[in-house]
């Protein structure tokens, strides 16, 4: 055998089953044996999850959310009971059968079925609950069911300002303590066969009503109430389980591992569309790749047109020794090489002031400015900035073009030859 736990859900918080403030239970866990591990203990839903994990797990409900009857017929199949017991109560009911779920107990008598109703939507709201918070209840019953029954006698169990009365073995009713003189008196008039004595359980040291009864009161102590009175009082086997037809209950592993099987879906379907994000990037990456190549390519020979054999990978290394080539060459025929001439130049030009450079070429040590500034003298300034460094700068043409002057410098080291 398991442990057990059973979870009783009174009226208030089914009436707020979305409000936390009062989404409190009484519970109680027994051991493999039936003997109370944790007793008199209230807590929210989410807190009773921890200690559902592979045991047996009882919900009792109020009586007040369902109706406890019996059916007589003849049939036997399960399939065909379920058929035949909404249209037998039909009458009996107010609601639309087709709103109401109908569980079946264990048939007594030679056609007589207990049967108990409840509206679907409360059923539903209070399943519902228990699996956000990972409770996957064995057993849903009415908590009338969880009081102590002997053959001959009745027990009631008064909680607050409500009364429990449990008749038979699949028979029960509740009310309130005002009317409970009342409806005890006219339950034992209509009883069959009028019990030996009366059971009574307190809460909280009440009896109102049960002492003007012409019938023996045996008045029991409870060490907690009402979780211990039901561990003592319930059997399973008497009972009738809500969980049938469309509510059986699922095999609870499975149930468990319900909440892990829909993350790892989840984590599975974020895998896939991470994989096809990176395969999507690495295609228009290799796209955007290959059209940066082409231009290199394309650069390359625009820049070096006798240059054959041109690939990607290649044009960098290429254009560089050609680069190299070039400026060893310069240098090698010119006392000054083009950068150093350029350096200098650029130099000048920054302390004469504002001069834009239009082209400039450099052949046979001689580097060719096409240059444009607002007046002669920053030319001028320029030349002999230059010529103080050992450099020539050589004013060829001056042209005004309306507030700007171009001309065009010829700079070499040394004396211009």
């Amino acid at each position: 055998m398991e442990e057990t736990v059973i979870i009783y859900i009174q009226s208030a918080l089914l009436e707020n089953l979305d409000n936390e403030e009062s989404n409190f239970v009484k519970w109680i866990k027994l051991d493999a044996e039936g003997v109370p591990i944790t007793r008199g203990a209230e807590a929210r839903l989410s807190q009773v999850s921890s200690v559902t994990q592979n045991t047996n797990v009882i919900i009792l409900l109020p009586l007040e959310q369902m109706l406890l009857t019996s059916v007589n017929t003849r049939a036997r199949k399960q399939k065909h009971l379920q058929k035949a017991v909404p249209f037998a109560l039909e009458e009996e009911l107010a609601d639309d059968v087709e709103n109401l779920h109908f569980a079946l107990g264990t048939r007594y008598g030679e056609n007589d079925f207990p049967v108990a109703v409840i509206d679907k939507q409360i059923l539903d709201s209070v399943i519902d609950e228990l699996d956000e918070v990972g409770i996957y209840p064995d057993l849903i019953t009415a908590d009338v069911f969880g009081l102590p029954y002997r053959e001959g006698t009745w027990t009631l169990l008064i909680e607050n300002e409500r009364a429990l009365v449990r008749t038979d073995t699949y028979q029960g009713f509740t009310i309130d303590l005002h009317n409970l003189q009342q409806m005890l008196a006219s339950s034992l008039r209509q009883a069959e066969v009028t019990p030996s004595e009366l059971n009574v359980y307190c809460c909280d040291d009440q009896q109102v009503g049960v002492k003007k009864l012409n019938l023996p009161v045996n008045t029991n102590e409870l060490d907690d109430c009402p979780p211990g009175l039901f561990a003592d009082g319930l059997d399973e086997d008497a009972c009738i389980n809500l969980l049938q037809t469309s509510y059986k209950k699922k095999d609870k592993k499975h149930r468990q591992f319900g909440a892990w099987k829909i993350a790892a879906m989840l984590f599975g379907a974020w895998l896939a569309l991470s994989f096809v994000s990176v395969f999507l990037d690495y295609a228009r990456l290799s796209k955007e790749e290959k059209k940066l190549d082409a231009q290199i390519v394309q650069i390359t020979r625009q820049t070096f047109p006798d240059m054959q054999n041109i690939t990607a990978d290649s044009a960098r290394t290429k254009m560089e020794a050609r680069l190299r080539n070039f400026i060893d060459t310069a240098n090698s025929q010119s006392q000054a090489g083009f950068m150093e001439l350029l350096a200098m130049s650029g130099e000048s030009m920054k302390q004469a002031g504002k001069v834009n450079i239009n082209s400039l070429n450099f052949r046979e040590g001689k580097l060719n400015l096409n240059v444009r500034s607002s007046d002669v003298q920053i030319l001028d300034s320029i030349k002999q900035s230059l010529k103080s460094k050992n450099y020539t700068a050589d004013i060829q043409s001056a042209n005004t073009q309306g507030d700007s002057v171009e001309a065009k410098l010829v700079v070499v080291k040394g004396e211009l030859k």
